[in-house]
């Protein structure tokens, strides 16, 4: 399991909120329920595991070893998509574990012909 030092924190509260404190606005936000209060592993990938080039924001680790790629955004999706692939292509522990990534964005409408085909 990969260790990325300062860059990572663990947090057991019930409610996990992920925000970008350096946005302009800080709207977008991502929510993990953790009811039974498990060490989540969360890495600020962001200006701190990866400095340069194309990047997500955030990391989690779960304890079933489930990496959730995680990219706070305000409106230009197919950007995000590249920075979680990116991150992916970087960070995997493997290539064989479990992925989810999420985008949190603040765009209106969230559908869109677009939209669906990023889902797909």
């Amino acid at each position: 399991m990969k260790k990325f030092g300062d860059c990572e924190t663990i947090n057991k509260n019930p409610n996990i909120v992920i925000s970008d404190p350096g946005s302009k606005n800080n709207k977008s936000k991502f929510r993990l329920d953790n009811p039974k209060k498990l060490k989540i592993r969360v890495i600020q990938v962001d200006d701190c595991v990866i400095t340069q080039g194309t990047r997500c924001d955030y990391l989690i680790i779960l304890p079933n070893s489930l990496e959730i790629y995680i990219e706070l955004k305000g409106k230009d999706v197919k950007h995000a998509i590249e920075q979680i692939e990116a991150s992916i292509k970087q960070l995997t522990a493997s290539l064989s574990a479990k992925k989810s990534c999420f985008i949190a964005s603040t765009r209106c409408p969230l559908t869109s012909p677009q939209i669906q085909k990023f889902k797909k």
